[in-house]
């Protein structure tokens, strides 16, 4: 263009076109048509690509063919640009593509991204307004308290106006999940977002078609806190694109590398993942609105509702009867035993997110249990009444889940070895501790006196339950490194007595 400007400058000074020739070096009739070109502007015809004639014309046909058919092959085993190539030039006797693979791989492509075009009908820029949410579901890898790696679910709830986010580990992604998590983001803000929008009816409901039948658990929590919930068509994550984006920016930059665990992780939860989520470059300007997270927060928060005056209970309760054993079976693989007091009994089982707590049919408390998620079958038992019915079942204590779970020691080593007879004496003592201070609490205590197959009386393993209970084991072997050496006449029998 300013080639073309300098042209018509020469002109309308007065220049001849031979003296423009002998500047610009240009053709004559080159430099006659610009100096009557008067129209500049442009048009996109100027732009449109001619389509020209193509030596793969002919197989443009069996590609398309091809390709279409391959929807039905296992998806990790299609066509590649390379594959194809060598098909055409050696089973359909294209020679003259030999040479032409940038060819047919561009063609593959072009066809692959109309396809997508013809069937993808695009996203719709949306709206957000401030007290409005979206959840979704993560995964990521921590480092267990062993120094293993552990794959643990995450859930993120993310406000678009202000492109803030929050999230938490959690057990699992089922409805009790869901719940409790959002119960855990509400008393953390402070406020009840007025709409939240969730995934294709994950754990929290189910889709017939285009119905949604949401979970009574997570009806009665809705009503409780009072907000909207909607879910986003199948297929069309742009309607919850901004918590998407958070599961994503979480895991790549907070969890990189994989953050070490702590328990419980409910406590972990509160003093360090959610904290440290919502501190997460909330001091940066927004993409779009030019001010701070933070700042925008503030116009979020003051859109949420306001926390009801009970907090909701996350539990799904129902109805079970239990077998033979005293146990229950949950999710098909998890089972819980109660014991053999409890065999063949209807109970209420109250499932939360992080416990199981198991009721009597009129609603007295018996046991509760960490709650096991995952596909591969678990027991857990409840050690304290399985302790009480081996005191009329000694002779099934080599075989007893609480020898299983207790530490090895001098007891353990005498129940083991005693008779009949003596084992019950010895579990009935355990028992008696373990009601009062803990099967933990008391095990621990008769290991440590139980030495030389010296069997230490009751008075003396509750004496030191009650130490144990107040000054734990860890702290016990002086560790102030004060020297004691003063009070040793006290001590010494031998010396007499101290004045």
């Amino acid at each position: 263009m300013s080639q073309i400007e300098n042209i018509k400058n020469m002109w309308r000074e007065g220049s001849s076109i031979a003296e423009i020739r002998e500047v610009t070096e240009l053709d004559r009739k080159t430099i006659s048509k610009y100096i009557q070109q008067e129209d500049f502007s442009e048009e996109p015809e100027q732009y449109a690509k001619d389509i020209r004639p193509s030596k793969l014309d002919p197989y443009k046909p069996v590609i398309d063919d091809l390709l279409e058919k391959q929807s039905e092959y296992y998806h990790k085993q299609r066509f590649t640009a390379t594959r194809m190539h060598e098909y055409l030039v050696k089973e359909c006797g294209a020679k003259e593509l030999e040479h032409s693979y940038i060819l047919v791989r561009k063609y593959m492509k072009a066809w692959k991204n109309g396809r997508r075009r013809n069937n993808d009908p695009g996203t719709l820029k949306l709206v957000w307004y401030p007290g409005e949410a979206q959840v979704d579901f993560g995964q990521a890898d921590f480092i267990d308290t062993d120094g293993s790696y552990v794959r643990k679910h995450y859930l993120v709830i993310s406000f678009p106006y202000s492109n803030m986010a929050v999230y938490e580990i959690l057990p699992g992604e089922n409805g009790e999940c869901v719940c409790q998590g959002l119960l855990d983001f509400f008393m953390y803000l402070g406020g009840v977002p007025y709409n939240i929008v969730f995934d294709n009816a994950t754990g929290i409901a189910k889709r017939y078609a285009n119905i949604i039948h949401q979970s009574e658990l997570f009806t009665r929590f809705r009503l409780h806190y009072g907000f909207i919930a909607r879910f986003a068509n199948i297929h069309a994550g742009y309607e919850k694109g901004c918590v998407e984006n958070k599961v994503g920016a979480l895991r790549r930059n907070l969890l990189v590398p994989p953050m070490k665990l702590a328990y419980p992780i409910q406590q972990f939860n509160k003093e360090v993942m959610i904290p440290q989520s919502f501190a997460f470059r909330a001091d940066e300007l927004h993409y779009e609105k030019g001010i701070t997270g933070t700042e925008l927060f503030e116009l979020d928060r003051k859109a949420l509702g306001s926390l009801p005056k009970n907090t909701f209970h996350v539990a799904r309760i129902e109805s079970m009867r239990t077998n033979g054993t005293g146990s229950l079976t949950l999710e098909s693989n998890h089972t819980y035993v109660l014991g053999p007091e409890r065999s063949n009994d209807s109970v209420l089982v109250s499932k939360g997110a992080w416990e199981i707590s198991v009721y009597t049919r009129d609603g007295a408390f018996i046991k509760t249990f960490p709650r096991a998620y995952g596909k591969e079958p678990t027991t857990t038992y409840d050690i304290e009444a399985m302790l009480s019915a081996s005191i009329y079942k000694p002779n099934a204590w080599m075989n007893s889940p609480v020898r299983d779970v207790m530490e090895d020691g001098g007891f353990k080593q005498y129940l083991d070895g005693i008779d009949s007879a003596g084992r019950r004496r010895g579990l009935y003592m355990l028992n008696e501790c373990t009601e009062r201070y803990g099967f933990g609490i008391a095990s621990v205590a008769a290991n440590r006196l139980c030495k030389d197959g010296k069997v230490p009386s009751k008075e003396d393993l509750i004496v030191l339950c009650n130490r144990l209970v107040s000054f734990p084991i860890e702290a016990s072997d002086n560790p102030t490194n004060v020297s004691l050496g003063a009070y040793d006449a006290l001590l010494n029998k031998a010396g007499g007595t101290a004045s």
